[in-house]
C-alpha cells in the first residue's frame, strides 16, 4: 500500500495510477474520516454511516493506488462519470491525461 490508511496524504503519493480518483476519495475520507466529527463538534445521528463511507474512500484511494477491490470498478465509472458531466476540473483532467500519456512513453 502506498499511504498511510489512518492519515492519507492529500495529494496523491509516489506511485498512484489514477491521481483525480485519488483526489475524489481523499475528499470522501476527509470529510467522513472518524475523527471528523469531533474536530466539526458535532455528533451523527448514525456513526455507522460515517464509518462505511470512510471504508469506501478507503476503497477507492487503494483503487486509485492501482490495488483491485470489490469496489474499484464502482470508483473508476464514478470517476469517468464525474470527468463526463464536467464535476470534475477540465484542467485537472487534462493534466491527469498528460501525465498518463508521458508514463506510457506516448509524448512528442
Amino acid at each position: 500500500m502506498l499511504f498511510d490508511i489512518d492519515n492519507p496524504p492529500v495529494e496523491p503519493p509516489d506511485g498512484c495510477r489514477h491521481r483525480l480518483l485519488w483526489r475524489l476519495c481523499r475528499a470522501l475520507w476527509e470529510d467522513h474520516r472518524p475523527d471528523h466529527y469531533l474536530i466539526v463538534g458535532r455528533v451523527h445521528d448514525d456513526q455507522h454511516v460515517s464509518c462505511r463511507l470512510a471504508r469506501l474512500a478507503v476503497e477507492g484511494l487503494r483503487t486509485a493506488s492501482g490495488e483491485q477491490s470489490a469496489a474499484s470498478q464502482l470508483w473508476l465509472d464514478i470517476a469517468r462519470s464525474r470527468i463526463a458531466t464536467g464535476d470534475l476540473n477540465l484542467i485537472a483532467v487534462m493534466a491527469e491525461a498528460g501525465w498518463h500519456r508521458s508514463r506510457a512513453g506516448l509524448t512528442e
